[in-house]
């Protein structure tokens, strides 16, 4: 194997991870919401939906909880048998599920269908990708796997404009069928782009070799049981937990509440288009941040950014609402690229696909109860004022619990 120089295949894999969880997480996330109004309209029938807004989002309680209890055994089987694998069947599986729900007729098809999408993020969402990703780095790592979480917010901004517009030209179903198609489209990426390690080709990554002694966890990796006895574990998942319960709430209801507040289709898009965009700028920059100025200032940062926005977020006056939007997408992106580069760079590469997908196990119980608790709290009190308070107390509780995070590189 050589050194790699010059221009380094691994920046190929990290733009080929951002596209692939740009589509993964779009399509199943902030996308599929812009369809609410319609599916509530049409399974409410003469109700509208009223009184259907928990149970339709308990949809996403099945995905999210379902690919968090499947990310362990994806990652383990990313372990055996490589990445590429699992991504072209969560790939197709994807695809299906975008297919049937063009044909759904009750609540009870919604949550079959959700069965699907929670293993195609499995095989395809965030445990897999940083993984691939963190193979191929151990300079810039931090810049790396920002880059490819980046492709959540890159989705989750792009996918709800085209749905809008696909909505207004063709009506609900016959759009749900054309993006099915896009998730096919990624598959000959996967099979002819990436690679699984840069031994593959015959490389070695830039700084393999310049890993100070004191860290061969970075290297080697700490063993799963090891690993979940650590203090910092527990930080990175409960810190995981209580934000995921707070994003994935914002992600799923926050194109109703601008409905409610008055705002028009395209608009309320808008506000989920600001909120993963500047997602993006965080997911990016804290990742180039924490490689120069160091990992655990820029975990509190985040989290103190995305805190300072949950709790203006509250408010209904148009003054503070899109500076929420605009602290809390930046401040979560961040967030995001850190809690992944904290757990390839704590516990090291040797067990990374358990380790993550333990941890998406329980952060994605969190942001898998967000959208339906929430929809049961607007049901019951017709407005999202007490769920959204009780965001700002959680993510104001993550960011106490991040200070007792021990950076690794002390």
């Amino acid at each position: 194997m050589t050194q790699a120089k010059g221009f380094y295949y691994g920046w190929v894999i990290a733009v080929s991870t951002l596209v692939i969880m740009w589509i993964t997480n779009g399509i199943t996330l902030a996308g599929l919401t812009i369809f609410d109004k319609e599916i509530l309209d049409f399974l409410g029938g003469d109700n509208g939906g009223d009184g259907l807004r928990g149970a339709l989002k308990f949809r996403d309680t099945i995905t999210l909880l379902g690919s968090g209890l499947l990310a362990p055994l994806a990652g383990a089987l990313a372990d055996r048998i490589g990445v590429r694998p699992l991504m072209v069947v969560g790939l197709l599986l994807l695809s299906a599920g975008n297919f049937l729900y063009a044909g759904i007729e009750t609540m009870n098809d919604i949550y079959r269908i959700h069965v699907l999408l929670a293993m195609a993020l499995a095989g395809a969402g965030l445990v897999v990708n940083v993984m691939i990703v963190s193979r191929w780095f151990v300079k810039n790592r931090g810049l790396a796997v920002g880059i490819t979480v980046a492709g959540t917010s890159l989705g989750n901004a792009a996918l709800p404009q085209l749905n809008a517009w696909l909505l207004g030209e063709f009506g609900w179903r016959t759009a749900l069928m054309y993006t099915s198609v896009i998730p096919l489209l990624l598959i000959p990426l996967v099979i002819f782009v990436l690679r699984e390690k840069p031994a593959d080709m015959g490389l070695v990554p830039p700084g393999a070799g310049e890993v100070p002694a004191d860290q061969p966890a970075v290297l080697h990796g700490m063993p799963y049981r090891e690993a979940v006895r650590t203090a910092n574990f527990w930080v990175l998942a409960t810190v995981a937990m209580l934000t995921f319960y707070s994003i994935l709430t914002y992600v799923t209801h926050l194109f109703l509440h601008m409905l409610g507040q008055g705002f028009e289709v395209q608009v309320a898009a808008t506000g989920l288009t600001v909120l993963f965009s500047l997602g993006l700028v965080g997911k990016i920059g804290s990742g180039f941040l924490a490689d120069r100025f160091g990992r655990k200032r820029v975990f509190v940062s985040t989290l103190s950014v995305m805190a300072l926005g949950t709790w203006l977020m509250i408010s209904t006056n148009d003054t503070t609402f899109w500076p929420a939007i605009i602290l809390v997408g930046i401040g979560w992106g961040g967030l995001y690229t850190l809690l992944q580069l904290l757990c390839a760079e704590t516990f090291g590469l040797r067990d990374l696909g358990k380790i993550l997908g333990t941890i998406t196990v329980l952060d994605t119980f969190g942001g898998g109860m967000g959208p339906f608790l929430t929809g049961l709290m607007y049901d019951a009190w017709g407005s999202y004022t007490r769920p959204f308070t009780l965001i700002a107390v959680m993510v104001t509780a993550a960011l106490l619990l991040a200070t007792r995070f021990r950076d690794p590189g002390r």
